[in-house]
């Protein structure tokens, strides 16, 4: 019979109450010390709650008492695949498969593996075999409508989306994910929607927040642009990113060459501001974004504090920018045209940072920024040669697309 302090815990579990119910499934244990069922649910507790050493410890023990049981390495997938070790996360799935073949979310969770990995066709057996097990599977059908969007096959992607809104009409995590799929085939109005009714059912979903927020950009004529070449070059293998990369280098280098060769030169600052745009694309379109959300009269609120601050840093130097620029034309002083490159150039370093997830590049991004704007403005102090201070402050942002890599 199992004791009341058990029963408790696994009642608190159910309702998402984790840390209430760790200690009181403690007691359950020291009540009885092979208590399996209270050792699984700590277990799952300490993962909810993202201790993964604790479950993972707890998980071991319970394997020493129970090898053969498929729902223990698949905790333990889901562990590694959290702490990004996914080759690990692999190896531990299949041995949940090969232990317990009949349970669909093993083969679900197997295929999200695959999926990170953009083996999109395996990943799409996988889920298929975990449908073939249980039709209704809400992980299976929510994956199989992103593979499906993203191997390109829109029809069937749309059928799986309907099926799985007519079984799940209630649940927030497929309006989410049916938002995210009508996003990726650039239907804004319909990913707004769904977005919309997945907040009503769960408003702290933050998966549903940054489908909303992106959604929105996307109403930007510039970002929907950038958000159709992001999802694509996601969608692509490392090998076909790094060709297409220096594909377009070689073709802008062709291009330049035959039109300074041809009467067409005065196509070379246009074909200059394209190839900039693909190349820094990365770095500005998101801060870019946040300062047309902060216009938004709803938008604004879906904006966390560091998106914001972003915004406002790629507003103020963009707008200091042009009117420096405007003073040089006006007033024909080449310190404002100094000052004009400085503020453009900081545009790549210094919003970005405030978007870094780890505080030290995101401490790093801001004082390099700072930095550039410094050297732009004090640079004259040392040197009367103008041009010598844009050389520099160009020559820093060059550097900084090289190092933002090595930093992040």
């Amino acid at each position: 019979m199992e004791s009341k302090s058990h029963l408790r815990g696994a009642q608190l579990f159910e309702l998402g109450r984790f840390k209430e119910a760790i200690p009181v499934l403690n007691q359950a244990i020291s009540e009885s010390v092979y208590n399996y069922a209270s050792k699984y649910y700590l277990a799952l507790c300490f993962f909810n709650i993202d201790a993964y050493d604790k479950s993972s410890k707890i998980i071991d023990e319970l394997l020493q008492e129970s090898p053969n049981e498929g729902n223990l390495f698949f905790i333990k997938a889901q562990i590694a695949s959290r702490l990004d070790k996914t080759s690990e996360a692999l190896n531990l799935i299949n041995q949940s498969i090969a232990l317990d073949p009949y349970q669909a979310d093993y083969f679900a969770f197997k295929g999200a593996l695959l999926m990170a990995n953009k083996k999109f066709e395996p990943a799409l057996d996988f889920v298929n075999q975990g449908l073939q097990l249980d039709p209704k599977n809400a992980a299976c059908l929510n994956l199989r409508a992103r593979l499906l969007t993203k191997l390109n096959r829109k029809e069937e992607a749309q059928e799986t989306v309907e099926h799985i809104l007519y079984d799940n009409a209630e649940d927030d995590y497929a309006h989410a994910n049916v938002g995210w799929v009508a996003l990726e085939n650039g239907n804004t109005k319909k990913a707004l929607h769904h977005f919309k009714q997945a907040l009503q059912l769960n408003p702290n979903m933050q998966y549903a927040r940054e489908g909303m927020t992106t959604a929105l950009k996307s109403k930007n004529f510039l970002y929907k642009w950038y958000l159709k070449y992001a999802f694509w070059m996601s969608n692509q293998s490392s090998r076909n990113q790094w060709i297409f990369i220096i594909g377009l280098y070689i073709a802008y280098r062709i291009g330049i060459v035959v039109l300074q060769a041809s009467d067409l030169t005065f196509l070379v600052i246009p074909l200059v501001i394209v190839y900039l745009l693909f190349v820094l694309g990365g770095w500005i379109m998101e801060p870019l974004s946040n300062t047309i959300l902060l216009a938004d009269s709803y938008g604004k609120y879906l904006l966390q504090d560091r998106q914001k601050y972003s915004g406002y840093a790629f507003g103020g130097l963009a707008l200091a920018g042009i009117l420096a620029v405007g003073a040089y034309f006006t007033f024909g002083n080449e310190l404002y045209m100094l000052w004009g490159l400085t503020f453009f150039c900081a545009l790549l370093p210094l919003p970005g940072s405030f978007l870094r997830e780890q505080k030290r590049t995101r401490l790093i991004g801001l004082f390099y920024g700072i930095a550039m704007i410094c050297v732009g403005f004090f640079g004259v102090f040392f040197t009367n040669d103008i041009m010598l201070n844009g050389a520099i402050v160009l020559g820093m942002m060059v550097v900084y697309t090289w190092i933002s890599g090595f930093i992040s």
